[in-house]
């Protein structure tokens, strides 16, 4: 019972907590940087669970991948758990400076931010990577500390 409560509810949870503190750094990198100006503090949630909601759905296909194999073979190292994220942040610089693939929320973006915004929007590689990271770091301390499934006996 313990590994589908895991599966169905612990997971899921850890994902889009993950990808929402991604977001959100990346977004307060962007307003560090002055990429996006500063306004208000409920722009800042807001421009940050938009960018969250980018990187979820980007980084998706391999998240799970990674996820399911991490789950498989218990594996439990921090260190891993930020390499993917670091292998999402690079998915989601690639993606969004892709114009192609970026058209699917190039018209949300832009009624959020503007024009201006939108075309500024590859020039932060590194924002990518360390929302990245901070994904790998959210996700670690939520599930991955706890991976794996099936052996009631396991040594945390």
């Amino acid at each position: 019972m313990s590994a589908l409560l895991r599966l169905v509810f612990i997971v899921p949870f850890a994902y889009l907590a993950a990808s929402a503190a991604a977001g959100l750094t990346i977004y307060g990198a962007w307003r560090s940087s002055d990429i996006v100006p500063m306004d208000g503090q409920f722009e800042l949630i807001l421009g940050g669970l938009v960018v969250a909601m980018a990187f979820a759905a980007l980084a998706f296909p391999a998240s799970l991948i990674g996820l399911i194999i991490a789950e498989i073979f218990r594996y439990r190292s921090f260190v891993g758990y930020v390499l993917l994220g670091l292998l999402n942040g690079t998915i989601l610089s690639w993606a969004i400076t892709d114009n192609q693939m970026f058209s699917q929320f190039g018209a949300l973006f832009q009624d959020f931010f503007g024009e201006a915004f939108v075309l500024r929007f590859p020039a932060s590689t590194t924002a990518y990577l360390a929302g990245g990271s901070a994904w790998g770091l959210v996700y670690w301390l939520l599930a991955g500390r706890s991976s794996g499934f099936g052996d009631p006996k396991r040594q945390d």
